[in-house]
């Protein structure tokens, strides 16, 4: 009589690398990375606009380099959109600020740099179990 009625099972338990990636994707922030990409951006191109002349072209690669640090550091990409959109944010403000003086090739060269960099810089590091959990969960093996 006993074997008749069974309780029933529950589907409540999470695998490991399911509340991994749901912590990993709560942590990221579109605004954080907004907000960083513009302040960094904007405060080293002022910083290097007081010494006009003085620095080499190349040094003008930085602004990418400090807001894609500033973007890894406060948004925490793990999506390509949360690391793409700033990025651009980067490249038009770089765009605009050197197409004051007028169009030349910097005006295109710079802003490409500064986007490639602060896309190279922006990705977040994760250690071996976050990369996995990552893997299954954009090849469909983890369902959310």
């Amino acid at each position: 009589m006993n074997d008749v009625y069974k309780s029933p099972e529950s589907n409540l338990e999470v695998d490991k690398y399911q509340s991994l990636v749901i912590k990993l994707l709560k942590e990221q922030s579109i605004i954080l990375a907004l907000l960083s990409a513009l302040f960094g951006t904007v405060a080293m191109l002022v910083a290097l606009s007081l010494a006009p002349g003085i620095v080499p072209l190349f040094v003008f690669v930085l602004p990418g380099l400090v807001s894609g640090i500033l973007i890894k550091l406060l948004g925490r990409p793990i999506k390509l959109v949360y690391r793409f959109v700033p990025r651009l944010i980067c490249g038009v403000i770089v765009l605009v600020w050197f197409s004051l003086d007028g169009v030349t090739i910097h005006t295109v060269l710079l802003p490409f740099l500064n986007i490639l960099a602060c896309l190279a810089i922006s990705r977040r590091n994760l250690n071996y179990e976050e990369e996995k959990a990552i893997y299954k969960y954009k090849h469909g093996l983890i369902k959310l």
